[in-house]
């Protein structure tokens, strides 16, 4: 039986990748669901396109845009022109921002994650400095990789989420992240207790 889906504009069970687990398997603590997710970077995407709002704190209906201030520095955000795009190893979030100084630009932010053949779990690592004018990414470059970051991480949870519940009737989360040519690769598992069992 399907689950009912986070975002309603999402229809996950037309999604052929999304196996999710039968309703009487219920994970242990900490134990990997029976799939690995191999997810194409068009249907990433479309995740991308909803979840990104909730990195960003937009209510559904609201404005796409934000606006970062520091200092005198403001910067916006165009959240419904968030990209990803998928290689071995990397996930590639580009990121649309602009300002006075230099208009719209698009920063792309790679992340180095794992693959199929060498899973490293939800360890992940980006350049400090960024593709664009230099005084932008001085200013702005930890803002956006943790946006890029969060993005990313909020993609995963959301989809192993729909992978199905563990014993304690708790969503699945991401175990491990990583890319292959145009595919997002997830391992959903069963997420650990952090209270002594009794």
């Amino acid at each position: 039986m399907a689950t009912p889906a986070l975002f309603p504009s999402i229809d996950f069970d037309r999604f052929v990748w999304l196996k999710r687990i039968e309703a009487g398997l219920l994970l242990e603590v900490g134990a990997q669901s029976p799939d690995l997710l191999s997810i194409p970077a068009k249907d990433a995407q479309q995740v991308l396109s909803e979840t990104v709002r909730l990195v960003l704190d937009l209510p559904r209906n609201s404005t796409p845009f934000v606006v970062w201030t520091k200092g005198d520095s403001e910067l916006l955000v165009h959240s419904d022109k968030t990209r990803i795009s998928l290689s071995s190893g990397v996930v590639t979030l580009s990121i649309t921002v602009e300002c006075e100084e230099h208009g719209k630009l698009v920063i792309p932010v790679p992340i180095g994650v794992g693959t199929n053949q060498s899973p490293i779990g939800l360890v992940m690592a980006t350049f400090e400095d960024l593709e664009g004018p230099a005084e932008l990414v001085e200013a702005w470059s930890d803002a956006i990789i943790a946006f890029a970051w969060e993005a990313l991480l909020e993609i995963a949870r959301v989809i192993c989420g729909e992978v199905g519940k563990d014993k304690r009737g708790l969503p699945l989360v991401p175990g491990s992240i990583g890319a292959s040519s145009n595919r997002l690769l997830l391992q959903p598992v069963s997420r650990f207790s952090l209270m002594p069992e009794v």
